[in-house]
């Protein structure tokens, strides 16, 4: 059998993240009638669409084919962005958002699944960060090329176009997605022993809740370490409250995304220098340390320490996906990402709606400083709890 050529999976990865919508999907929205609001409760929806699907996708894509899950991925992404360009009604804008919904629940997961599972039939499972951060590198390299050929775009072509051009990428991106190895042992271990649809999901909640690391990653991954995620869908309104043109929306998120992808390269990295959970914790406590800066500032030139905040941020989730994946054994991997792809949109679920209420409040500059205090604290509290345990002599559970 080949090896795993990775190089398949990064151009796959670029590709999947190089579409230009993402840049304005936001502000056309907005321009086609739609308010902040309206807009945190779309954000709002697709997490809540995202969640009925999440389980049992997570479920297929362990029992059955996770190449195939991806190459279904990316063309119901594509459908998304054919329906967005003919919406004009909060209803067909939620439409194109089950789409993607579902587009996203077959991917998260899965591609974790398919890398750690590729890597360990070629006996190199201990460079799933590695390779993993990479894949993410490339994610965040087509994000900034999406995001600067939007910004170009935009001042020729409208950006209902540039919905229809992103639906095309997606569609080319099913050609690659489909020439990834496949590899799945827990498929192959169904083959072996007779397992049933939910006793996949019932393996996966016993290991989660018995396992200490599985558990302190899931939540402070969900609550803390993907506050970036979940600014990422707000992020293009800060153009508005500078008072800036459109050019800027490419501008600052290509800062954003470019930081990004240093992280996903530094993690590696750092990850010899980082042994513990409650290392990673308080490292994590730093990069919303840096958020509350910009925020304190609010200036467009200082986006570099924006930037920083989430560089910091993506090193963090590498590090904590890295010892989730090091912790299963034979469960479905998939299904154990479900929960923490869950819990992500659970809370992006009451973190639209917060964001809402904390729009119609205090001003846009406010608001991202409550963001990140919220996230420091939450970095120093896991740190002192974990600290205590030390003291306790209980701290087994949460080393990496």
């Amino acid at each position: 059998m080949k090896t795993f050529n990775a190089k398949v999976l990064y151009a796959y990865k670029f590709i999947s993240q190089c579409l230009p919508i993402y840049a304005f999907y936001t502000i056309l929205f907005i321009e086609r009638g739609k308010s902040v609001t309206d807009v945190a409760v779309l954000i709002a929806l697709w997490s809540a669409f995202t969640i009925v699907v999440e389980i049992p996708s997570a479920i297929l894509a362990d029992r059955w084919n996770r190449r195939n899950m991806l190459v279904i991925a990316t063309l119901l992404q594509g459908v998304c962005f054919i329906v967005w360009f003919f919406s004009h009604t909060f209803f067909m804008f939620a439409v194109g958002f089950v789409f993607w919904a579902v587009s996203g629940a077959f991917s998260s997961g899965t591609e974790e699944g398919l890398i750690y599972d590729n890597l360990k039939s070629d006996g190199r499972e201990n460079s799933f960060a590695v390779v993993y951060g990479r894949a993410n590198f490339y994610a965040n390299a087509g994000i900034i090329t999406g995001i600067v050929s939007a910004g170009i775009l935009a001042s020729f072509i409208s950006i209902e176009a540039i919905a229809l051009i992103s639906a095309a990428i997606c569609f080319v991106n099913a050609l690659f997605a489909s020439q990834i190895r496949e590899k799945n042992f827990y498929s192959q271990r169904l083959r072996e022993k007779s397992i049933g649809f939910f006793d996949t999901l019932k393996e996966a909640a016993v290991f989660i809740k018995g396992s200490g690391v599985a558990l302190v990653s899931i939540l402070f991954l969900v609550l803390f370490v993907s506050l970036g995620s979940y600014l990422d869908e707000f992020d293009a309104l800060i153009i508005n409250d500078f008072g800036l043109g459109k050019i800027w929306v490419s501008v600052i998120l290509s800062v954003r995304f470019a930081f990004i992808a240093l992280g996903d390269l530094l993690a590696p990295m750092a990850q010899k220098k980082i042994s513990s959970i409650r290392q990673i914790v308080l490292l994590n406590a730093l990069g919303c340390a840096f958020l509350a800066v910009f925020a304190a500032i609010w200036n467009q030139f200082f986006i570099v320490i924006f930037g920083l905040s989430f560089m910091v941020m993506a090193i963090t989730e590498i590090l904590l996906v890295n010892a989730l994946q090091q912790q299963i054994k034979e469960e479905g991997r998939a299904t154990v990402m479900s929960f923490y792809s869950i819990g992500q949109n659970v809370v992006m679920i009451f973190f639209s709606l917060i964001y809402a209420l904390l729009a119609g409040i205090f001003t846009l500059q406010q608001v991202y400083v409550i963001i990140s205090v919220y996230g420091i604290a939450g970095g120093l509290c896991f740190f002192l709890v974990f600290m205590a345990k030390n003291r306790t002599g209980s701290h087994n559970a949460t080393e990496l």
